[in-house]
């Protein structure tokens, strides 16, 4: 499998919107690395993890083809993850997706984007009749609803959903993610996982072959989102935890992602402090093959 990190910041981004702190200023001043977008992953071209307000952006930035996608997995529906609205730029006139402009059916057999998503999530980002009305009559989309620990079939994909320690109202969503040889984790946003989603991955087989782990802290003490995101020692736990219970081992990859500025490090000073404890640092771009 190829991961490729398109962004790795937590909501407000680095730099910040409208922040003057040091981090930020040293971001707008270093540029490269240092410059995260929300975060989003692309897993082989056709699997994409969240659809937040920064998509538009890493489809220019990164030359992604979005009507190769054929999964959408929507971790849950905080605004840095699930930008809805986006999606109703799939169908015409906004775009062509055959290529064909002139024949108004030669989208009809064109394969619908599988949107997977918790039902928490959905009626939470539907807050207005209207929205969810839209949605539903968006022809080139296929919505979902997934469950903690009920696995499904994702294209080439078997996808197991797990329970988050973030945003308990929204059903907030971690996931196992297997193309029949790797297997992946991908945990974000969460703070260290509940106890029965680490009864699922005790029974867990082969081991994982990438953890993809919320750094939302950095590598700070500072307790960001009460305790429903981590920093460096909560990763330290969270990988302790996984080489003991055997889902992981000495080949596992370790990444940390998900940044916040007020872990206040540049990119860096995290890889000086993280690689020594063997984290791969993300940064927006970053590829991976497992």
């Amino acid at each position: 499998m190829k991961i490729r990190y398109l962004g790795s910041g937590a909501a407000e981004g680095i730099p910040a919107l409208f922040c003057n702190c040091e981090l930020c200023k040293k971001a707008r001043t270093l540029g490269g690395k240092d410059l995260r977008s929300r975060s989003q992953t692309l897993i082989n071209g056709d699997l994409l993890i969240d659809l937040g307000p920064d998509t538009y952006w890493h489809v220019c930035r990164w030359g992604v083809d979005l009507s190769a996608v054929q999964s959408l997995l929507i971790t849950h529906a905080h605004e840095d993850h699930y930008t809805p609205s986006e999606l109703d730029y799939r169908r015409r006139p906004f775009s062509y997706l055959s290529g064909n402009r002139d024949d108004p059916d030669a989208d009809r057999d064109f394969r619908k984007l599988d949107v997977y998503i918790s039902k928490g999530s959905y009626d939470y980002a539907c807050v207005k009749p209207a929205e969810e009305t839209w949605l539903e009559r968006n022809e080139t989309l296929e919505f979902r609803f997934v469950r903690a620990f009920e696995p499904f079939t994702a294209g080439a994909y078997t996808v197991t959903p797990l329970s988050a320690h973030h945003a308990p109202g929204l059903e907030a969503l971690i996931y196992l993610i297997s193309d029949g040889e790797k297997t992946l984790l991908y945990a974000h946003d969460t703070g260290i996982f509940p106890e029965d989603t680490w009864d699922c991955l005790s029974a867990h087989t082969p081991k994982l072959a990438l953890v993809s782990l919320d750094c939302t802290g950095m590598a700070s003490t500072h307790d960001t989102g009460g305790g429903r995101h981590m920093n460096l020692e909560r990763n330290k736990t969270v990988r302790d935890r996984l080489l003991q219970l055997g889902a992981a081992d000495g080949n596992t990859l370790w990444v940390v992602n998900h940044f916040s500025h007020n872990g206040k490090s540049t990119h860096a000073e995290l890889c000086g402090i993280m690689e020594k404890e063997g984290f791969i640092v993300s940064y927006d771009g970053m590829e991976i093959q497992i």
